[in-house]
């Protein structure tokens, strides 16, 4: 008989990672979505950008956030991950030319069935929730921002690798 892993449960060792990893990877796994919504991705990593983290935990997390981008940026609109050295750790950053979220309903956006009125088909509202979690788990924080593109900015910053 399988047990099943309780969400109490450590996900996996933390271990240095180059977050441009994960990232790449998560890309990857939103290529075929992106291209049917003519949405285009795009990765601007720093190399060697270490953190201390689950690779697999690391690579939910990128992939729910740019997952959630493409869902939410018209067709034609651009989601671009960004991966950078802080000097005091790093950030991951995913930027989109959706619609963004309106700052009143930012803080509620990482509760769990939280959905927008106007969010797209196929969603269980559990996307930013998990982002928090995994993110909580490497002691990291997110934010939620307007993005210079007019869509929304989600910035994960990650304390420095020990």
């Amino acid at each position: 008989a399988q047990s099943v892993r309780k969400s109490s449960q450590p996900l996996g060792e933390l271990k240095p990672v180059p977050l441009e990893t994960p990232a790449a990877e998560a890309i990857s796994d939103t290529h075929a979505l992106a291209q049917s919504r003519h949405v285009e991705l795009s990765l601007n990593a720093e190399a060697h950008v270490w953190v201390r983290g689950d690779p697999p935990a690391l690579r939910t997390l990128v992939r729910n956030l740019v997952d959630n981008a493409v869902r939410y940026t018209p067709e034609g609109g651009k989601v671009e991950v960004r991966v950078a050295s802080t000097g005091t750790g790093a950030t991951l950053e995913v930027l989109d030319t959706g619609p963004g979220i309106p700052e009143a309903d930012r803080a509620r956006a990482f509760d769990r069935f939280y959905r927008r009125v106007a969010a797209p088909e196929g969603g269980s509202g559990l996307g930013l929730a998990i982002v928090k979690a995994i993110a909580e788990r490497h002691s990291a924080s997110v934010a939620l921002s307007a993005a210079p593109t007019g869509g929304l900015r989600v910035t994960v910053t990650f304390p420095a690798p020990l």
